[in-house]
């Protein structure tokens, strides 16, 4: 068996036991009760440590890691207060997790630490991708993929999330096989020549001209050209400046660092008194930035984009195995009730029956640039407003 994956999922069961067994079983029983793997994205309704138990108790002695949520995604589509999960197998491919603490102290050093632990569990075997999920509240996530490629490389193969606790923004939590973990990071390894591809998308279009960032501190900007950032923003909004800070998500921020990378990153509070604004991710000083604008379905087309462009670069005659969705909890908000609609665009191009796994996050995890199997793709940064879609292939 070169990849088998199985999805299932439990969704108003109160006891957080019952509902890690029930989500378990479901998937379990599609592949005659075994499980190499286990990726598990649960809602913070949840008891995070019952729950795990109670998946661990049916998936015996499979890895696993995963992370709570702003939102789940399964082959059935859009969840909210669930325990959803995918199992994989494989007798070509090695499985191996790990993880890190203390994330809000050094957030590199948390990614090296659950890389290091997964690297050692494969007993010298060199993997080719890496799944991360770090804490949504405490991790510097720009800090953490930094940390994850200090290990593996600046062009390997990473991706994946920071966790969510349902758009509280007071405590997420990550799991690491039996553990759950807040203020962390973990990893899963794979070893062995899998084919996978990604496609990352956001849909927001730069308008205005470019801007230097010429007084920022982490994620906190001070000022564009030695103006006040937050007046040159109210002054771009113009009469929609009073619906701040929730009409923020609509109008992200467009970046482009010294690297010439380019990325989102979505305002998340606004000082008018100190003329800061606060982003979900660090931007340097010296970057270039672009106001940016879109629509819903903008941001749909988007996502159907990177469908097709993960689905071109798993290479001809291969399709879909399973599919993961890192998905931004922003662009959630903006959906709104057209939430679905972003699922049914990437399942029209990868196929609804196709396993899939994934969760609305607090800041993704891709490569800038899309790219075929492991060797020629981008180098991974941290994203806000983005949709990534990581594809394995049979």
């Amino acid at each position: 068996m070169r990849l088998e994956a199985a999805v299932g999922y439990c969704q108003g069961e109160e006891d957080s036991f019952a509902a890690g067994i029930k989500a378990a079983s479901v998937a379990l029983e599609k592949t005659n009760g075994r499980a190499d793997a286990v990726f598990v994205f649960g809602a913070i309704k949840y008891d995070q440590q019952r729950m795990i138990d109670g998946i661990n108790s049916k998936v015996k002695d499979a890895v696993l890691v995963g992370c709570s949520t702003d939102g789940e995604i399964v082959t059935d589509g859009y969840m909210e207060d669930s325990v959803s999960l995918m199992v994989l197998n494989s007798d070509e491919f090695s499985f191996s997790v790990g993880y890190g603490l203390n994330a809000h102290q050094d957030a590199q050093k948390t990614a090296q630490d659950a890389i290091n632990m997964a690297l050692g569990h494969l007993e010298g075997k060199s993997p080719s991708i890496c799944f991360l999920f770090g804490d949504g509240t405490k991790a510097n996530g720009v800090d953490l993929i930094e940390g994850a490629k200090t290990v593996l490389g600046k062009k390997f193969h990473i991706v994946g999330g920071l966790a969510g606790d349902g758009f509280k923004f007071e405590k997420t939590y990550q799991y690491c096989n039996d553990q759950v973990i807040t203020n962390g990071g973990v990893s899963l390894l794979i070893n062995g020549d899998i084919t996978v591809a990604t496609g990352v998308k956001h849909g927001w279009t730069s308008i205005g001209r470019e801007r230097i960032v010429t007084k920022a501190q982490g994620n906190v900007v001070y000022g564009l050209d030695g103006e006040s950032v937050s007046k040159i923003y109210e002054d771009y909004l113009g009469e929609r400046a009073d619906e701040l800070p929730g009409v923020a998500f609509e109008f992200p921020f467009g970046i482009i660092d010294k690297n010439k990378q380019e990325y989102l990153r979505c305002p998340v509070g606004i000082d008018k008194e100190l003329g800061t604004i606060t982003f979900a991710g660090e931007v340097p000083v010296g970057a270039i930035v672009r106001m940016t604008t879109g629509t819903t379905i903008d941001a749909i087309k988007a996502a159907r984009e990177a469908s097709e462009h993960a689905l071109s670069g798993l290479g001809q005659g291969v399709t879909p195995a399973a599919i993961f969705i890192f998905d931004c909890c922003a662009r959630k908000k903006v959906f709104g009730r057209r939430t679905q609609k972003e699922i049914d665009a990437i399942q029209g191009v990868l196929g609804e029956k196709v396993p899939m796994i994934g969760f609305y996050t607090y800041g993704e995890i891709a490569p800038v640039v899309e790219g075929t199997g492991t060797g020629t793709i981008g180098t991974s940064a941290f994203h806000n407003l983005t949709d990534a879609i990581v594809v394995f292939g049979k």
